[in-house]
């Protein structure tokens, strides 16, 4: 059905969607490489999005026979789920010649989810000058220096001359689109890391002339399993614009810069906006399979449920003071909902300091001390609020009423504000997502905590006189 696809509202989109199904039906590889060389970037994502899984892999085959340059470039429009899903739908002898293009972090990407029997091929294919790096740099998550690298480095040996420089860059040509050239870097006869220095400052020297002799000593190295707050740190402390990345056998698996931690920076913020919205395993697009969309959303909702449930419980316990005070129906919800936005925003900022490195998970007892104050005060203030506006839409209730709803909102609000900037350092401690989690079980506790304080207070101080 038409209105279940991928609406494109320029002709220019939908001419060249045409155009690429018309190329791909008559095996034209040079109309479309044409094509696709000079559309408007800004149509090419609406055009792929609207194309199905057998539709894209004809065209990246078609595409990787004649220009394999071109259609690794082109991966871009697409995100991680989306990349991996169309990998899997190409032949292995394309995906071969493909893997060969991509930058080194769609290939570590591959390498880390698709099936074994694509890995060991691939790993074979690995191109052949930074092989080593490749490999040693998969054994560290994105979360770490070594896993966001770039391993396109040239590497000469300890007696390279300016002359070898110069030829290992014509042998690198074909490559140079990948390859790190503002910097060469020199290793000994066992692969250990000597030292680096910039290739411009090179050219001005004898051919014959050593290039140990010219090391750049202010050169700092960076150690793969440093966390990126680490990196951040160096990148601002120093003139480099690329840092080597060494490892503890003194072997460099590549170089990073503040183009990767960028990058990182953003995939890791993005993603913890998706889990914080309840949408788990990375990035959601509708034009995504529906039982993928599914089983993702059903991740998050279905333990929601359950955590929701149990603060609803709390309601049961106190049946016959709501049967007595109707009002406090109405009422719950409300302070509930504002004591979740509370504990929310506590939330928030402590997930922003621990991803800035401004906090740490022996931070605790400090976040407790500053969010108090804050949840006291707002409490107090939002209490009355509330106290006030009960007194006048509800004036035939008893008095004390709107003064123990306002009560119950300034404890809620303490303990939410306190529960919500400590529970991402906790969740922290214990190796688990706090981006993924704070969310529902806040929600649980902020709602439970509500529920009670409201019709505890109720029950302790009016149950007897309304009775």
């Amino acid at each position: 059905m038409t209105f279940l696809t991928m609406p494109l509202h320029s002709k220019d989109a939908e001419a060249l969607y045409v155009a690429l199904l018309e190329q791909v039906s008559a095996n034209d590889s040079a109309g479309l490489t044409e094509n696709l060389k000079t559309a408007e970037s800004v149509i090419l994502p609406l055009v792929f999005r609207k194309l199905t899984i057998n539709e894209r892999a004809a065209i990246w085959a078609l595409l990787t026979s004649n220009t394999p340059q071109l259609a690794a470039n082109l991966l871009d429009h697409f995100n991680n789920t989306e990349l991996i899903s169309l990998i899997k739908a190409l032949p292995i002898k394309t995906t071969i010649l493909l893997f060969q293009h991509l930058r080194s972090p769609d290939r570590r990407l591959l390498l880390n989810h698709l099936p074994a029997e694509y890995q060991s091929q691939l790993k074979l294919s690995l191109p052949s000058s930074w092989k080593y790096e490749e490999k040693a740099a998969l054994a560290y998550s994105s979360k770490t220096v070594g896993g966001i690298c770039k391993s396109e480095v040239l590497k000469l040996d300890q007696d390279a001359t300016v002359a070898d420089l110069g030829s290992a860059l014509r042998a690198e040509e074909q490559t140079s689109g990948q390859l790190e050239w503002r910097y060469v870097y020199l290793h000994d006869e066992r692969g250990a890391y000597l030292g680096a220095l910039k290739i411009r400052d090179i050219f001005l020297r004898p051919y014959g002339a050593k290039l140990r002799d010219y090391l750049d000593l202010t050169v700092p190295v960076i150690a793969p399993d440093k966390d990126l707050h680490a990196l951040k740190s160096m990148l601002d402390s120093k003139p480099h614009s690329v840092i080597p990345v060494v490892n503890d056998n003194g072997f460099q698996i590549g170089v990073v810069g503040s183009t990767h931690l960028n990058e990182a920076l953003y995939q890791s913020s993005k993603q913890q906006l998706l889990e914080q919205a309840g949408v788990l395993g990375g990035d959601e697009f509708r034009a995504m399979p529906m039982k993928v969309r599914n089983v993702r959303r059903l991740a998050f909702l279905l333990p929601s449920v359950m955590l929701s449930y149990i603060a609803v419980s709390i309601i049961a316990a106190f049946e016959p003071i709501i049967e007595q005070i109707a009002v406090l129906a109405a009422i719950l919800p409300l302070v509930a909902n504002l004591s979740g936005a509370a504990g929310n925003q506590a939330v928030a900022v402590s997930i922003r300091e621990l991803s800035t490195g401004r906090l740490s998970t022996k931070d605790l007892l400090y976040v407790v001390l500053k969010e108090m104050p804050i949840g006291l005060v707002n409490g107090l203030l939002i209490g009355i609020v509330l106290a006030v506006l009960t007194m006048i839409t509800h004036d035939q209730q008893p008095l004390a009423l709107p003064l123990l709803i306002g009560a119950a909102y300034a404890v809620s609000s303490v303990l939410a504000v306190i529960i919500g900037g400590s529970l991402p350092l906790l969740l922290k401690r214990f190796n688990l997502d706090p981006a993924m989690l704070s969310s529902p079980i806040l929600t649980t506790l902020t709602d439970a905590i509500a529920f009670f304080s409201v019709l505890y207070l109720t029950q302790t101080f009016l149950l007897s006189a309304v009775v």
